[in-house]
């Protein structure tokens, strides 16, 4: 580490959400003018303003006076959407900042988006850019994917609609609107308070159900058709249907439902099955991008298709939002021009009837009409689904007042909660030593279990740095294979930063000291490649780990991994094209454990993407093996040296590398995809190195054409090898030398 000044640390270097001060909110907003609206709905109105403080543009969203119609009705939805987006870190999110609750008025900040909704601008003139519409279905699939996918708990978004995709100043898609959210495995239950005359809202901690989800809620054009049966339960196949609808609305130029068009073409999806089943999806492309470019006219009408495999009927046959990322990636494997082909929409009941407005027909559609009473486009025609289950719309709520959820951001934890959860730093409270200092167990607030790590050499200025580093850089990112930041505490001179903890292992003592089943190894490597993804290509930043090791990494109770360690993390900004920007340091030294660098970094010191593919490639191949990265009882102890000594060795047979404990009990298609990963990731060239997205990809199964393209490219040879990596071999000759 080089010396650097010590590092001061205030609470407004961080970026968690806060608690704003109401008059704040009225300032910037000029009084919540009308001149300052951005939009309005069901839930509320939008308004722009400018912190007094330090002059940041937000968004302000005032969800409901209490008190009024469905008042407490809209409580919920703004407790919902506060505890669902609180935590969220993603660069197709929109990012929440704060809240405030004053006398009768519940408010949300979210950060200002100057590029409004995309509503706004795609059925407007001059039309969008293909190129930016293809980016914008891209950030929405990111966005629903990490919902889905990469949480502790998958959200369900419930209203994916063009008027709750916002776009930023460069058109990067970004999803707000959590009112409707939802837990697969839980819901909110509403905690009252025991006084009903008390106006103050106080702070609770929350529970959840799967029961909510099974309430009706959404807009007619987007919702899905099993919405409206009874008993329904919202999956993530519902926001798979919703998509489908907002990129069919892309590609098309045209709203999901439409009175200005003639009564065949005014529901967007029933009018795009016709054209289905007529082979002529070419013309539901919008007419204003057709071109002579043939090759971008065919990924148009394979994106409708796209768009109409998203809205099957039945949920269970439409695709998840992994597979529609994985269709929709440049880097991809497989690719949109082999979707699987469309079924007859004949036997399909239509999306939507149209009816009139009399009889009992339209008793049955002004039920439907009430359930969209979110819908952001009034209209004097009333539907109904196909489904001939009745619809029950009414939502009963509870006759006390609801209270403000608690929303658990990393904060200061005093010295003395430190001390009293540790037994003073005890020894049987002490876990392991880890870099540059101690861990410890407690348990926080009587039911949170935690991991505290203690640094030790506090007046080292660049040891300060480094921590300072290392929980700001943890409190901005949110994965469920990432270490989750609770605290931190600088009292003393202490320098304390707490993690969640719940009975894990480091994953290097594992290897070592357990004997891991080949089914835990392979969802070791998946779990760790999709953080590593989030890390450099779906957070608002590219972030650079730099110190990808295996006691980096540690499994929870369930084998779970997470991925912690980032005080050497470097953070580049994006530029308009979402690329990192580069930014050159002329201190910078190389910085990681060795045995994981990469060739090419130990050589430049510049940190990239491709330096953090070779270390979890080296991950990878001690996953594989069972053995050390770096292992001195052996001659070559660089693990790298030994894997291509063995494939050498044995015409590259892979077998040879699986730990014998396992006694050969392993997927041997499997085994094969793992180890061709890890050779990849080696390649002492790193632009023969696959992206962690392609990784990704690869370890889902997608993997037919890379095996065999890849599998001869892995091998070098040894010479080629030793050369490349000279100034690691000679380390290893001094240490060994040195009789260490």
């Amino acid at each position: 580490f080089y010396d650097a000044e010590g590092a001061e640390i205030r609470d407004g270097d961080l970026e968690t959400p806060r608690i704003f001060n109401y008059s704040e909110l009225y300032v910037g907003s000029n009084g919540f003018h009308e001149r300052e609206l951005l939009g309005a709905g069901g839930f509320g109105r939008v308004y722009r303003a400018v912190l007094p403080s330090d002059g940041t543009v937000v968004a302000v969203k005032c969800v409901v006076e209490r008190g009024e119609k469905s008042g407490i009705s809209l409580e919920k939805t703004f407790m919902a959407e506060l505890t669902a987006v609180a935590h969220l870190r993603h660069r197709n999110l929109v990012r929440l900042r704060g809240w405030c609750v004053h006398e009768t008025q519940l408010l949300l900040v979210y950060d200002y988006m100057p590029g409004g909704s995309l509503d706004k601008i795609l059925f407007r003139k001059p039309p969008l850019p293909w190129e930016t519409r293809i980016k914008i279905i891209r950030g929405l699939a990111a966005a629903l994917n990490y919902l889905h996918e990469n949480l502790e708990a998958q959200i369900i978004h419930r209203d994916v609609k063009t008027s709750n995709v916002l776009l930023d100043s460069n058109f990067n898609a970004r999803l707000g609107d959590f009112g409707l959210a939802r837990w697969l495995e839980h819901d909110l239950v509403y905690i009252t308070s025991s006084s009903s005359s008390s106006s103050s809202l106080s702070f609770k901690n929350r529970d959840f159900r799967l029961g909510e989800t099974t309430r009706i809620g959404g807009t007619i054009g987007y919702l899905p058709p099993e919405s409206f049966q009874r008993r329904n339960i919202a999956s993530a196949k519902s926001d798979v249907f919703s998509f489908g609808i907002v990129l069919l609305e892309i590609v098309s130029g045209r709203r999901a439902v439409d009175l200005a068009y003639s009564d065949d073409q005014i529901v967007l999806l029933d009018w795009i099955r016709r054209l289905s089943d007529d082979d002529s999806l070419r013309s539901a492309v919008d007419s204003r991008l057709l071109s002579e470019n043939e090759k971008q006219n065919q990924i148009m009408m394979e994106l409708i298709k796209l768009g109409l495999l998203c809205t099957l009927h039945r949920p269970q046959s439409r695709p998840t939002m992994k597979w529609v990322m994985e269709i929709l990636s440049p880097t991809s494997t497989t690719s949109h021009t082999n979707l699987p082909g469309l079924p007859s929409f004949l036997s399909h009941p239509p999306y939507i009837s149209l009816s009139s407005s009399s009889g009992t027909s339209a008793s049955r559609t002004m039920a439907a009409a009430v359930v969209s009473s979110q819908s952001s486009t009034a209209t004097t025609t009333i539907y109904f689904t196909a489904e001939e289950s009745e619809i029950t719309a009414s939502d009963s709520a509870p006759p006390n007042p609801t209270v403000v959820p608690l929303v658990e951001t990393p904060r200061v934890i005093s010295y003395e909660e430190i001390v009293a959860v540790t037994d003073n730093f005890s020894d049987s409270h002490r876990l392991a030593e880890v870099d540059f200092g101690t861990a410890y167990h407690g348990l926080l607030d009587g039911r949170h279990h935690v991991l505290i790590k203690r640094l030790g050499m506090k007046t080292c200025p660049a040891l300060r740095v480094r921590f300072a580093n290392e929980f700001r850089n943890m409190e901005r990112l949110r994965h469920r294979n990432l270490v989750q930041l609770r605290g931190w505490c600088t009292e003393q001179g202490e320098m304390l930063v707490v993690y969640d903890y719940s009975a894990t292992c480091l994953l290097s003592h594992v290897l070592q000291h357990q004997l891991l089943q080949w089914h835990q190894r392979y969802k070791i490597v998946k779990s760790l490649a999709s953080a590593i993804c989030y890390l450099h290509e779906e957070w608002d930043e590219q972030v650079i780990h730099r110190n990808i090791t295996s006691s980096a990494i540690i499994l929870d109770q369930d084998g779970n991994p997470r991925l912690g360690s980032f005080a050497l993390a470097e953070f580049l900004t994006r530029n308009e094209q979402g690329n990192p920007h580069v930014v050159l340091d002329k201190r910078r030294s190389v910085r990681g454990i060795f045995g994981y660098i990469s060739p090419e970094y130990s050589e430049t010191a510049e940190a990239t993407t491709m330096a953090d593919v070779y270390s979890f490639g080296v991950v990878v191949l001690e996953v594989v093996t069972g053995q050390k990265a770096v292992d001195f009882r052996y001659r070559n102890a660089l693990l790298i040296e030994r894997v291509h000594q063995v494939l050498q060795r044995k015409n590259g047979c892979y077998k040879e590398l699986v730990d014998g404990r396992l006694g050969g009990d392993y997927d041997e298609r499997e085994m094969e995809r793992v180890v061709s990963v890890g050779m990849a990731c080696i390649r002492s060239d790193h632009n023969l190195r696959p992206s962690m997205r392609q990784i990704v990809s690869i370890m889902d199964g997608h993997d037919r054409s890379w095996l065999g393209k890849h599998k001869e490219k892995n091998l070098e040879t040894r010479d080629e090898w030793r050369r490349r990596n000279e100034p690691a071999l000679c380390l290893v000759r001094r240490i060994q030398a040195l009789g260490i």
